[in-house]
């Protein structure tokens, strides 16, 4: 959706303090290749416009193996989007799942990175945001060092959920609309995929939750050893502290 003075000041008024962008890369022929036209001054606009509306803290988010992305255009796009000082970097691997995403049968295999090309890609924007002055945080994130994430990684409070890494150690997180996760103590929940049956339920004035979860104790193990090892590279298998 465009970012625009009006609907920006909204979002503001309404107490969010945060925006991510999806940049994905910035090299003209990937974004062909995956239909997600926007170039570097359109993404440093609407920065700019959620600056001057008060929400400050931005993240954007990049990926690695693309249609047709070599290293020089991850790199070239890791200098990019620095230009712009974000708070965080997020930088995801592309999953190429036609068999769950119709529309990736657009895309064809052999124009995506190898396995090594992948590594590669990944390795050099890690040392690319690093030589920018961001932290490493975790698997795939990246911080200026005055960023809670950064302070997290020195006092080795970082935490992670189903939307990535964070500071906040809440057991409970609300999903909101179409298709939206939540967790609760108990397990997780999700919303309705389609936009009518959603939009229905909420205004009927019923919870618009289709599936959940329920975890057992060895869900409860196995979730908190990942988080460990996503965070802290390590885990106490002996000591998860749920008996």
């Amino acid at each position: 959706r465009t970012l625009n003075a009006g609907n920006i000041k909204v979002l503001a008024k309404s107490g969010v303090t945060r925006a991510s962008l999806g940049v994905q890369d910035f090299t003209p022929k990937v974004q062909q290749a995956i239909n997600r036209i926007q170039s570097f001054e359109t993404v440093h606009l609407a920065v700019k416009k959620l600056r001057h509306a008060g929400i400050v803290a931005i993240n954007l988010d990049l990926m690695i193996g693309l249609p047709y992305q070599t290293r020089d255009d991850v790199i070239h796009t890791v200098d990019l989007a620095a230009k712009l000082r974000p708070s965080r970097v997020t930088v995801f691997p592309y999953a190429h799942v036609p068999w769950l995403k119709k529309h990736q049968r657009m895309i064809r295999e052999k124009v995506l990175p190898d396995v090594v090309l992948r590594r590669e890609q990944a390795d050099a924007a890690a040392t690319a945001l690093e030589w920018h002055g961001y932290i490493s945080v975790g698997q795939d994130h990246f911080a200026l060092p005055n960023d809670p994430l950064a302070h997290a990684v020195k006092t080795h409070s970082l935490t992670r959920n189903f939307q990535g890494y964070t500071v906040d150690n809440a057991d409970a997180v609300i999903g909101f609309g179409p298709s939206a996760i939540g967790t609760l103590p108990q397990g997780y929940v999700q919303n309705a995929h389609e936009f009518p049956a959603w939009r229905t339920m909420i205004t009927n004035d019923m919870l618009a939750t289709r599936r959940g979860i329920a975890f057992t104790l060895e869900d409860r193990r196995r979730r908190m050893a990942i988080e460990n090892l996503m965070c802290h590279y390590s885990v106490d298998l002996g000591n998860l502290g749920l008996d």
